[in-house]
């Protein structure tokens, strides 16, 4: 007889006032309760900065189904209608066939996608407010607000998406805080810089960069690659602003990045990418050579900041792809 599993996913994100707002940017949680024939069995959470609602709903949907491991008839409880239908309504595999062109959260609808493909289960997708006051679902709850609450969380939106299972690990930690810390919430951006940013379908895959003048909006350069990762793209546009601003003789202060990878990796003057050379990628990998011997070869006065989403909103750069 198979086991009768409910999986209790809630999905939390802080942003100003605003709570559990799909889009908004902001500190995440994720809260997940597991019954199995009607026992409590596991109660998972984590977190993540930068992140968005429905992110948290789709990380906490596929580290609950990660869980069960016998052959089970599965119900997965949450509030997020949008991340329902997706699975309910064939919606993900339509996205898979059409390459995931002008989707949202593709890194993680990925993920997930091979989480399910991968099991023998029977899982339907239920809306939460039949079962909201349930002592189980109150606890996920409880779980992702707390997590969504903590401070120094590592960061996720404009991160390498070349996740493994060790991305949703509630116990892993930011990274270069100082780095991050350099901008002040209740600063503005500085007009007279230019901000960077990297797309990238799948990652890997086709990707692009392109670097944006924050004053005028005006695109100054940009990119493309046949394969590569969104981070290596943010990597070498920083570099690329840096070059090109110190070859033309202009005065750069600062470069915007939504990515502390990259940032970080400019600062170590290194691209420390998993992504594996092949025939595709030769030229990328060219590219990162040559920013590589750049930075090692010359000084700049400029300053390499993180973009502050949270407070400003989505990097002007931005391909409005996530």
């Amino acid at each position: 007889m198979r086991n009768q599993v409910k999986i209790y996913v809630y999905g939390s994100c802080h942003f100003s006032e605003q709570l559990d707002n799909d889009e908004a940017v902001g500190n995440g949680g994720y809260g997940i309760v597991i019954t199995s024939n009607g026992q409590r069995v596991e109660e998972i959470s984590g977190g993540f900065s930068h992140t968005t609602n429905a992110r948290m709903d789709i990380i906490g949907i596929t580290e609950g189904l990660k869980r069960i491991q016998e052959p089970s008839d599965i119900v997965v409880y949450l509030t997020n209608g949008y991340v329902i239908d997706t699975l309910s309504k064939g919606w993900l595999e339509k996205w898979k066939k059409n390459g995931y062109k002008k989707k949202k959260n593709v890194d993680l609808w990925i993920i997930l996608d091979s989480v399910l493909q991968g099991i023998s289960h029977s899982i339907s997708f239920k809306h939460s407010r039949d079962i909201k006051y349930k002592p189980e679902f109150q606890h996920a709850e409880q779980l992702g607000k707390t997590m969504s609450g903590k401070k120094n969380l590592p960061n996720d939106l404009g991160t390498d998406n070349n996740y493994t299972t060790d991305l949703f690990d509630a116990t892993q930690q930011a990274t270069n805080n100082e780095t991050e810390s350099q901008v002040p919430e209740d600063e503005k951006p500085i007009l007279d810089s230019i901000c960077v940013d990297a797309s990238c379908i799948e990652n890997p895959g086709r990707m692009e960069y392109r670097g944006v003048d924050i004053k005028t909006g005006k695109v100054i350069f940009e990119m493309k690659y046949e394969e590569a990762t969104n981070n290596i793209g943010e990597f070498l546009a920083i570099v690329h602003a840096l070059a090109l601003y110190k070859r033309d003789g202009k005065e750069l202060k600062i470069v915007y990045s939504d990515s502390l990878n990259a940032i970080s990796w400019v600062k170590q003057k290194k691209c420390k990418t998993k992504l594996e050379k092949n025939k595709k990628n030769m030229v990328v990998f060219e590219h990162i050579q040559r920013a590589i011997a750049w930075l090692n070869n010359n000084d700049y006065d400029a300053k390499v900041l993180k973009w502050n989403t949270a407070a400003w909103g989505e990097i002007p750069a931005d391909y409005g792809r996530k």
